[in-house]
């Protein structure tokens, strides 16, 4: 038994004192045998001009987004999953504080919210829960104080923080989160 497959098509072979004929029809996947003609795919050119078709996690990923309401925590799903769903929302301007409560523990290692509308201290606790996972965020142009960015203190692999008209971030909130002592919490 199983020498079938291995056998060239349309060739006999001698099983167990029966002569049996190998049709060329039959292929092995794994451990089981399948008409080949059952699973051919149409060939279908997807591209409509010049543009081409989206791949099966750009439709989920837009899916996720258009029924956002139905979803609490994203935590479950793979980093680079979540960081997809977390770009495409700032890149449509759909992020808003209720929605950004999904992304709490995600492991985003990319945080672009630069001259996004409405990002406020209340962001950077969910912000900041990406931890040790979080390598970018930029916050220019947004309404975080002191207060708010002292909460990335403990995001340590940070490598690049932008803050570009951040009017509320001064020196003193920028030496905590470095550890710099400043003369109002030297000791």
């Amino acid at each position: 038994m199983g020498g079938v497959c291995s056998r060239k098509r349309d060739q006999q072979v001698d099983e167990d004192g029966v002569q049996i004929q190998v049709s060329g029809r039959y292929g092995k996947s794994g451990s089981s045998k399948w008409l080949r003609t059952s699973f051919s795919r149409p060939v279908i050119d997807c591209q409509l001009g010049r543009e081409s078709c989206p791949s099966l996690m750009e439709l989920c990923i837009h899916k996720i987004c258009e029924d956002i309401d139905r979803y609490t925590k994203f935590s479950m799903l793979p980093r680079d999953i979540s960081q997809q769903i977390f770009d495409n929302f700032v890149d449509s301007h759909c992020l808003t504080s209720a929605s950004l409560e999904a992304f709490r523990d995600c492991a985003i290692q990319d945080v672009n919210l630069g001259e996004y509308p409405e990002v406020n201290d209340s962001w950077m606790d969910i912000i900041s829960s990406q931890g040790l996972s979080l390598l970018s965020v930029d916050l220019s142009g947004s309404s975080v104080t002191d207060d708010g960015l002292s909460l990335l203190k403990d995001c340590s692999n940070i490598q690049v923080l932008s803050f570009n008209y951040c009017d509320q971030i001064s020196e003193p909130g920028l030496k905590n989160i470095s550890g710099v002592p400043t003369p109002s919490t030297e000791i």
